[in-house]
């Protein structure tokens, strides 16, 4: 009994046991390594689909939104610095971050659109124009 624990714990006694269990395992596998290069396979593909496809679809939704930036578009880099677009052009973005500082950033740099100047003029409508609104309302 004490035997059987120890060969668990010391995987397999040493000597004569080993090669009894070297022709058992050639016996148990007569198929080759075929089963176990397709379990890695399947792997491997997981593997790529949970890394790698989530980040594309990132990367695109980032080129999305960079394609997107306009003049007056309120936006955070990935610095942290918040600002509004003075002028685009092909590589660089120029911000202003307070009342005289502009600042020159690359495309990539963009983090996120904080406001979009169609928005901000939606706002400004609106605000300019409240009766307008509440006369929309008191129809419904």
């Amino acid at each position: 009994m004490y035997e059987k624990i120890l060969n668990f714990v010391n995987f397999g006694p040493a000597g004569a046991s080993d090669a009894q269990g070297v022709t058992e395992q050639a016996q148990a596998a007569p198929g080759g390594g075929f089963g176990s290069l397709i379990f890695l396979l399947v792997i491997l593909v997981l593997m790529w689909v949970m890394l790698f496809l989530p980040q594309r679809r990132q990367e695109k939704k980032h080129k999305e939104m960079i394609s997107s930036l306009k003049k007056g578009d309120k936006i955070v880099t990935s610095a942290g610095i918040i600002g509004k677009i003075v002028s685009i052009s092909n590589d660089t973005i120029r911000i202003a971050t307070g009342d005289r500082t502009e600042i020159d950033i690359t495309k990539n740099a963009v983090a996120g659109i904080l406001s979009s100047k169609s928005s901000a003029e939606e706002k400004v409508s609106e605000e300019e124009n409240p009766d307008e609104k509440e006369d929309v309302e008191k129809k419904k």
